[in-house]
């Protein structure tokens, strides 16, 4: 039987379901129908043709860098900080006249956590968020952790008390693409200890963790956060596709604010 307890179902994102997710009281938070359900379809509808036009094949599709596909190129990295503004721009042209998902749920932050939310800063500039994700028919996101201090050598990344990952689901695949979560968390001891084994944090196999997990069949219009240093998969889409706009939130303690990226 999945730990269904550790899923909290939501209306609006508050200070105590975010510390409990923090403090992985809870391991996933969904909150349904964050975004309007008819401004996702314009929106995914706009994306889908961008991406299709400009991406290449990989885990996923997107036209946007993410700050993982950067740390170890210095170049691209400037071009990846460059993009923060012109990121940020775009999402609200494409969303226009509605809202873009990406101030609402910077907006729904701000307003939930006593220090507030900004963008994540990097040498004085400011990272970008709102990543867009296209998975097809046949790709799936095998188990892993998002743990930045893994990632980046920087003390913004060693500083983090916690990191989130945030999804707001635009549209769903026909079948499969289930978010799944795992109440575990692999150790920086034990993820050191099979390094080697496992390179970086993606990939784990699935028989080194609890056989119970918690499945979510995300909806268009669906904003899901999960404690990021869990471990989490991406089941295999078996028809259709499914696109989302995500990032990350980290906390550096209650007074001070959460910092976003993507």
């Amino acid at each position: 039987m999945s730990p269904n307890h550790k899923l909290v179902t939501v209306d609006t994102l508050d200070e105590k379901v975010l510390g409990d997710l923090l403090s992985l009281e809870s391991v996933a938070v969904r909150v349904p129908e964050f975004y309007d359900a008819m401004y996702c379809k314009a929106l995914a509808d706009l994306l889908y043709q961008e991406i299709d036009d400009t991406a290449g094949a990989g885990i996923y599709e997107s036209n946007i860098d993410s700050f993982w596909n950067v740390t170890q190129d210095p170049g691209r990295r400037e071009r990846y900080l460059a993009s923060t503004l012109p990121l940020l721009n775009r999402m609200r042209r494409l969303s226009a006249p509605h809202p873009s998902p990406v101030d609402h749920l910077r907006v729904a932050l701000d307003e939930s956590w006593p220090g507030g939310s900004t963008l994540m800063t990097l040498n004085g500039s400011k990272m970008p968020l709102g990543i867009t994700r296209v998975w097809r028919t046949g790709s799936e996101g095998l188990p892993h952790q998002d743990v930045l201090r893994r990632e980046f050598d920087d003390p913004m990344a060693h500083s983090l008390l916690g990191q989130l990952g945030v999804n707001i689901y635009l549209d769903t695949a026909d079948e499969g693409g289930e978010l799944e979560v795992w109440d575990h968390v692999i150790s920086d001891e034990e993820y050191q200890g099979m390094a080697d084994k496992y390179p970086g944090s993606y990939g784990y196999p699935r028989d080194i963790l609890p056989e119970e997990s918690v499945l979510i069949s995300p909806e268009p219009g669906d904003l899901i956060l999960i404690n990021a240093a869990c471990a989490h998969a991406i089941r295999k889409i078996t028809a259709g596709r499914r696109i989302t706009v995500s990032g990350f939130v980290g906390n550096y303690g209650t007074d001070l604010p959460l910092r976003c990226w993507s």
